[in-house]
């Protein structure tokens, strides 16, 4: 291993080298030299690496160029040089005084001397540690190369590294690749609440800090979806950034492999279950497709939410490596899983989900479309209950029906002429009646949202008073036709 300190480049006098602060740390260990003019160099440069810079990285109150070399310490970084080519804004007595403290070398090179010589000067001492690095990057290879049934991607980098290594989606707040141990609740809290409002544009660096202590370290992964490389454990990551950076890139590639099969076998999915739903594929056909996705022989819950909301669950419940069918009909996306998972997922899920409707449960293939029907009139009764989550027959939805059977009844008795004529003449007076209410009886704003002149509006809504003997005026008829048509809604066919 290379035996190279900042004080040997020091005393190398065709490298004009002069230390101007922190000479208590002429002794750390040198093992390459980089030139940096970012803002943030601490974020590009590893540990036992020399900081180059002509100055134009260096700010220039007192304050901020203390915090640089705290970050820079902290880091693990050898030292800074700085050429003495006028780039640099003054250098105050607290940056030195910070240096000091910290034994953090800080030189200045000498405008004859270009920083490639310095570079070249390192690279020769550290050769030895350049080998060492190959070779590591090559056990690390080795061992991603030679997958094992007991351990996955991550567990064979984490123990190649020597850190406990976690992906985790930002935007979604889940784990994305399966580990034997899992980060812990608080942890990818803090991870997600650091890049809170920065899931776009994700820090190379990511200090995560739970009660004031260090817990974890970030780094982002150039994938589709929101990722970052949690490295769990106090203090700093203790790793060569160069190895670090090819297990990013691994990492990243696994991850994008990972998703590309989740969306396949996410469409495969919702095909299988609109199949069943709509009777096209038989319990026969069916069973063993469900077989290969782990639903067979098993009771069921289905589901029901917001459509928006179907990317969220399916990243979810997949990241759990829970067995799932996914669907999005119209305005609501529907989960078909294991009733054994049931507890766990409505827990995850409510957090960011307001309203949550479920169905009975069940075994039977033939019964699933019927299922999905509950789960959607639990949905409407979550929401007007305002209970969150509410369960077929055994919520509280206050004045609709609590059975898809009173639904449909409800419906017809109402709206039974309407349907009828609606299906005879291809007309739509159940959508006119719908949209007026839902519009507050305001005509303009009905008219435009059905693309209809308001005298069309007028002859229809006296044919719907005329075909239900209801006034479309009268405050007790026009509760009733707004309660029929949240039970159709609840009723019709999914």
């Amino acid at each position: 291993m290379s035996n190279l300190t900042v004080g040997d480049l020091v005393v190398m006098r065709q490298l004009s080298t002069t230390p101007q602060a922190g000479e208590s740390g002429l002794d750390r260990k040198v093992v390459w030299a980089h030139v940096c003019e970012l803002a943030d160099p601490w974020n590009w440069v590893g540990a036992d690496e020399l900081l180059m810079t002509t100055g134009i990285c260096i700010p220039a109150s007192p304050e901020e160029q203390r915090r640089l070399i705290r970050h820079l310490s902290d880091r693990g970084v050898a030292g800074i040089a700085i050429g003495d080519d006028l780039q640099a804004p003054p250098l105050h007595p607290e940056m030195f005084a910070e240096a000091d403290e910290l034994g953090f070398p800080v030189l200045t090179v000498g405008h004859s001397t270009p920083f490639s010589a310095i570079g070249r000067t390192v690279a020769v001492g550290a050769q030895s540690d350049q080998i060492a690095r190959i070779a590591r990057l090559s056990k690390l290879y080795e061992a991603i190369q030679s997958p094992s049934r007991h351990s996955t991607l991550l567990d064979r980098i984490s123990r190649e590294l020597g850190i406990e290594m976690h992906v985790v989606d930002v935007e979604m707040a889940t784990e994305v690749l399966a580990r034997r141990t899992t980060l812990p609740q608080s942890v990818l809290d803090a991870v997600t609440a650091e890049v809170d409002g920065r899931v776009d544009r994700l820090p190379t660096r990511l200090r995560v800090v739970v009660d004031g202590t260090l817990v974890a370290t970030g780094f982002p992964l150039s994938t589709h979806r929101k990722c970052m490389l949690i490295a769990e454990g106090p203090g700093e990551v203790d790793a060569d950034a160069f190895v670090l950076l090819h297990s990013q890139s691994l990492v990243a590639i696994e991850v994008e492999r990972h998703t590309r099969e989740r969306e396949r076998l996410d469409a495969a999915e919702e095909k299988l279950l609109r199949q069943i739903v709509d009777g096209s594929m038989g319990s026969d056909v069916a069973q063993p497709l469900l077989a290969q996705i782990g639903l067979a022989d098993q009771q069921w819950k289905v589901v029901c939410f917001g459509a928006e909301s179907l990317r969220f669950v399916r990243a979810l419940v997949g990241d759990r490596s829970i067995p799932k069918m996914t669907v999005p009909v119209g305005e609501e996306g529907y989960l078909v899983l294991p009733e054994a998972a049931f507890d766990s997922v409505i827990e995850a899920l409510r957090p960011t989900i307001d309203s949550i409707g479920v169905s009975a449960q069940t075994s039977t293939i033939t019964r699933l479309a019927d299922c999905l029907r509950q789960a959607r009139w639990a949905l409407h009764a979550a929401r007007a209950s305002g209970s969150g989550v509410a369960e077929y027959s055994s919520a509280a939805p206050l004045f609709l029906p609590r059975t898809l059977s009173e639904a449909h009844f409800a419906t017809r008795a109402v709206l039974g002429d309407l349907i009828d004529y609606d299906a005879e003449n291809q007309s739509s007076l159940v959508e006119t009646l719908d949209t007026y209410l839902s519009c507050d009886r305001r005509w303009s704003d009905t008219a435009e949202k059905l693309v209809i002149h308001r005298q069309t509006l007028g002859y229809r809504l006296k044919k719907i008073e005329a075909l239900t003997g209801r006034s479309t005026k009268s405050s007790a008829d026009i509760s009733t036709f707004w309660s029929a048509l949240v039970a159709y809604r609840i009723s019709r066919r999914v």
